[in-house]
């Protein structure tokens, strides 16, 4: 009975957390909830709201975020270096499998802890990974900050008692409505809409490709830079693939709202093959900034085979999906999986010289997101890259 209320009261707390949002605000008491199931701790697990003899910081990541890995290197020599007044917890949706895979290739004095469920993200509504609750001795809530921000002053100032700054960043309220933030009428045959910064909506696109009325004709921004809608329209992957003849703050700029627009566009069932080309004209034609399409030799990866199984796909369409864990792909060219997910992953361009012509299931798994950790994994697959340099289509900006 203990165990069936005691689930019971963490999903209904994990709900409500998610309906209203736990904001992480100084002097709060941190949540009467423990941390379990620790790695690498000489305890099982902690309770963070009662009093403890350390300052406690609450790194929210994982083994799949590139630029959380950094930052976790950063934590374990803060850790170090002050092992007698600080205590750091890394937890992240990870199983504790990956976890331990970590701790293999990277030891440290960091606690570690799995949620898999996401809970404590969820309770304090954080807006994304990469960002820590700091918790004072009291058990209350210090600050939510980006982790990347943590520094020995900012450990220094913790030790005084001296108040921080937050600078982490919380989910707003979602606007009410069908989940269209549009509202496309399902009669019309053509819309386009442009406009600024969405309230309470997230960064991102929707490409509507398997979406009823909507298949293939329909594509949404909401909070984009000019950078991403012009990277999307023109099927730019690769950073080196960008020239800019204006300053890079013109084209991505997240902190200035002012600069992000939410746009969507639907064409006629006829167009839906040139819905891309219709958004590159509408782009041209709206925005402040212009760009256009140069070649231009630079170096790259050719993606080659090793001793690729390759077994054909029964599905005759692309269906994909791909994280920091890994690549998984039904319908898949080997073309879709180089320039899409690779080129998203190194730091040159990804080009398929495997000769495989047909559409294969592809799937791999990152054990952690670097670029051995990427090389990994296709190398299991029976895949390889191989640096060259080739002529390729480059984005540049102007005005």
């Amino acid at each position: 009975m203990k165990l069936i209320f005691f689930n019971l009261f963490f999903a209904l707390v994990g709900m409500n957390a998610m309906a209203q949002g736990l904001q992480a605000k100084s002097g709060e008491q941190f949540p009467d909830i423990p941390i379990q199931n620790l790695i690498n701790a000489p305890v099982k697990s902690v309770s963070l709201n009662k009093p403890q003899n350390k300052i406690y910081i609450l790194n929210i990541w994982g083994t799949w975020c590139s630029p959380c890995l950094p930052e976790m290197d950063t934590l374990a020599k803060l850790q170090l270096d002050n092992q007698n007044t600080i205590q750091v917890i890394g937890l992240s949706d990870d199983t504790p499998e990956r976890l331990n895979t970590y701790l293999k290739k990277k030891p440290s004095k960091i606690w570690l802890a799995s949620d898999t469920s996401d809970f404590f993200y969820q309770l304090f509504a954080l807006a994304y990974v990469g960002q820590s609750i700091i918790i004072n001795p009291k058990g209350k809530i210090v600050a939510l900050v980006r982790s990347d921000s943590i520094t020995q002053s900012m450990i220094d100032k913790l030790i005084k008692g001296e108040a921080i700054k937050s600078s982490g960043e919380t989910k707003k309220e979602k606007l009410a409505g069908n989940g269209d933030p549009f509202a496309v009428d399902s009669t019309l045959n053509h819309s386009f809409s442009l406009r600024g910064y969405m309230q309470g909506q997230p960064s991102g696109s929707n490409r509507y490709l398997d979406k009823g009325i909507y298949r293939m004709r329909r594509i949404s921004f909401t909070n984009a830079t000019i950078l991403s809608l012009y990277k999307d329209a023109f099927g730019i992957v690769s950073q080196k693939q960008l020239v800019y003849e204006v300053p890079e703050k013109d084209v991505s700029d997240y902190e200035n709202k002012e600069s992000l627009y939410s746009l969507d566009l639907l064409v006629k069932p006829e167009q839906k093959d040139s819905l891309m080309c219709t958004l590159q004209k509408y782009l041209l034609v709206n925005l402040p900034v212009k760009a256009r399409i140069e070649y231009r030799d630079m170096p790259i990866y050719a993606l080659v085979n090793k001793n690729f199984k390759a077994i054909e796909s029964a599905k005759s369409e692309l269906s994909y999906s791909f994280s920091g864990r890994g690549y998984d792909g039904t319908g898949a060219k080997m073309a879709d999986f180089a320039e899409t997910y690779l080129a998203n992953e190194f730091a040159l361009p990804v080009v398929d010289e495997t000769g495989f012509d047909k559409r294969y299931d592809i799937k791999t798994n990152v054990e952690m997101r670097t670029k051995d950790g990427v090389m990994k994994s296709i190398n299991d697959i029976g895949l390889d890259v191989v640096k060259k340099e080739k002529k390729m289509k480059v984005l540049v900006f102007y005005k």
